[in-house]
């Protein structure tokens, strides 16, 4: 569940999709801003692929249907990273997609990007088009399931907290395969050793190395 950014992204200039379209020279960039709210629906499992959007500010949250019905969240994706890019090998999404907070997120429709993408057959376009189906094609399964639920927490909270600091705890209980009350624990735990403070507003590492001991 890396997150491929750790800052917003402020401005066209500095959109990685923004220099591809040469902003900076004159040129327009084909994404257009759109904002979401916490817990507002991007895109639905298996519903027709028609915008692809890139995130310029906030955090989404993956989730796919397993095969008892549940939506399960499996990734998170933060400034810098793609939602819905699978629409360029295939018709349908492969996974629901919310805001976990107030979000803004560049939008272009799937004919537009494939416009842009340029010709078909290209040995760019092979590499995207050949990276997606193995992508979309593998198991979800939860992140950081091995170990115990202490260990697997003060994993997450080493690797994601700065990248994701505002995760809703069901969210973050759900990536990591476990119940909010395990969660729960667990937190009440780590904070126990004086490793972290947490509250319902603030959830901090005060002592790294300490926590890192607890990952060991």
């Amino acid at each position: 569940m890396a997150i491929q950014r750790t800052a917003p992204i402020t401005s066209c200039a500095a959109c990685p999709a923004g220099r591809a379209a040469g902003v900076t020279s004159g040129g327009r960039c084909p994404f257009v801003d759109r904002r979401r709210r916490r817990d507002e629906l991007v895109c639905l499992q298996g519903e027709p692929a028609a915008t692809v959007w890139m995130i310029k500010r906030g955090t989404v949250v993956l989730s796919r249907t397993a095969a008892d019905g549940t939506d399960r969240p499996h990734q998170l994706r933060g400034p810098g990273s793609f939602v819905g890019l699978e629409a360029v090998v295939q018709g349908t999404y492969a996974d629901t997609a919310r805001a976990t907070e107030p979000s803004v997120l560049c939008g272009i429709s799937r004919l537009d990007l494939d416009r842009w993408l340029g010709p078909a057959g290209s040995p760019s376009r092979m590499v995207l088009e050949q990276t997606l189906r193995a992508t979309v094609d593998e198991p979800v399964r939860p992140a950081g399931v091995d170990g115990p639920a202490v260990q697997r927490v003060a994993r997450w909270l080493l690797d994601e907290l700065e990248r994701a600091p505002r995760v809703q705890r069901r969210v973050l209980a759900a990536l990591l395969g476990m119940t909010p009350e395990t969660l729960s624990r667990a937190l009440a735990r780590l904070g126990e050793t004086g490793a972290i403070e947490h509250g319902r507003q603030r959830l901090a590492i005060v002592d790294r190395a300490r926590l890192e001991q607890m990952v060991a």
